[in-house]
């Protein structure tokens, strides 16, 4: 089946009861909230980061250093930019550094050797251990320290020459995912679900920005479908308003699903141009977010037979800037040309959000509490979100 929308879908909605946990001593919540006291500590004496008073948080408030999302899967450099050499990654304000061994395994560590602490994401790959550009302190992939020259094959290693390792790494959907605690949520699902029809279907990865903005403020715009025909008028919202009757929305966990269906005018279909299918169609949309900063959207066009499946990951890297990571799967984008259309498309309706980041949300915090802000039954997608995510981030 050839997809019926070979550039864009027409008028896209676009890319892009809370968990109470208390302190009782010796449970495993006592536990964990040990653990993240303590990497909160180990990071403010590295001087790597503050988490407690990043941006001067308040405690209803979602800022990019939020304590809670070191107990979090978050992606944090393409595969594809982890090659023969270290790379140095940010996340909520604590560096580390990508290495791939033998056998194409990718590590972490805590970007600073523990000598002097210079940045080993300057270092060099050799004999498959990372080696510090310093003074030649060689590392394994478990963090161990093998070798320092200067004391010689026969020397005593001292057992503090070791790497800090956040507690998971994996490499899923062409990223490189990190967990610095022990996650409390899986890695996020960026796969359309089975059984969706088409020929030639294929994932666009599209460029990933570095954008200046709160984490939270992106997802919900992501999130956000009655701002499209005032920020997308040039692009997808150029039907103007549109009535948005309450999504069904499905909790599970730290996760949670929207579905509407609705009818809108598709003038991109080649059909409605050729003549062949009313411009007035019926879609159905199931958005899907995933704590703490993971979105997906699934678009069907019922009357058409087509699908286009967006998703949209944000990796907050210090207290102003975020890394951006999106993509889009459907029919027909196995053809390079296709899938550059795309990919220049839905880019263009990116640059129209940073537009609005940038002239009218720049410097917000985002407030965890839906009573800080004024809510209508449009924005049950929205009010949803700030539930899930405060959950996610209660301590």
């Amino acid at each position: 089946m050839a997809n019926p929308f070979p550039v864009s879908p027409g008028q896209r909605l676009h890319s892009a009861s809370a968990l109470i946990f208390g302190v009782v001593s010796g449970s495993p919540v006592a536990a964990r909230n040990g653990r993240l006291a303590a990497w909160q500590a180990r990071a403010r004496l590295s001087g790597a980061v503050r988490l407690g008073d990043a941006g001067g948080m308040k405690p209803a408030e979602f800022t990019n250093a939020h304590p809670a999302l070191a107990e979090y899967w978050h992606p944090v450099a393409l595969s594809s930019e982890v090659g023969g050499e270290p790379v140095a990654v940010s996340l909520a304000g604590q560096g580390w550094a990508l290495a791939r061994f033998g056998g194409g395994t990718v590590a972490a560590f805590a970007d600073a050797c523990p000598h002097r602490r210079a940045r080993l994401s300057a270092g060099q790959i050799s004999d498959d251990t990372l080696q510090c550009t310093y003074h030649g302190w060689r590392f394994a992939a478990d963090g161990r320290c093998v070798g320092i020259p200067a004391l010689g094959d026969a020397g005593s290693i001292p057992e503090r020459a070791q790497l800090r390792r956040p507690a998971q790494v994996a490499e899923r959907d062409g990223l490189v995912w990190l967990a610095p605690l022990p996650p409390r949520a899986p890695v996020p699902e960026l796969a359309p679900r089975p059984g969706l029809g088409g020929d030639r279907i294929a994932t666009v990865v599209l460029p990933v920005l570095q954008v200046e903005a709160n984490a939270a403020i992106l997802l919900d715009n992501f999130l956000d479908e009655a701002h499209l025909p005032f920020v997308h008028a040039a692009t997808i919202g150029g039907a103007g308003p549109e009535t948005i009757p309450r999504a069904d929305v499905t909790r599970q966990d730290l996760s949670f699903t929207a579905v509407r269906e609705h009818t809108f005018t598709n003038l991109t279909d080649p059909a409605v141009r050729d003549g062949v299918r009313p411009a007035v169609q019926r879609r159905r949309m199931t958005y899907r977010y995933q704590a703490p900063l993971t979105a997906t959207l699934l678009l069907e066009y019922l009357d058409a037979d087509g699908w286009q499946f967006l998703t949209f990951t944000v990796t907050p890297q210090d207290a102003r800037t975020c890394r951006v990571y999106q993509s889009v799967t459907g029919p027909g984008l196995a053809d390079p040309e296709q899938a550059g259309s795309a990919a220049k498309y839905e880019m263009s309706i990116f640059e129209e959000d940073l537009d609005l980041q940038r002239r009218a949300l720049s410097g917000l915090e985002f407030p965890l509490d839906p009573a800080a802000e004024l809510h209508t039954r449009a924005d049950r997608v929205s009010v949803e979100f700030r539930r899930v995510l405060a959950a996610a981030v209660s301590a």
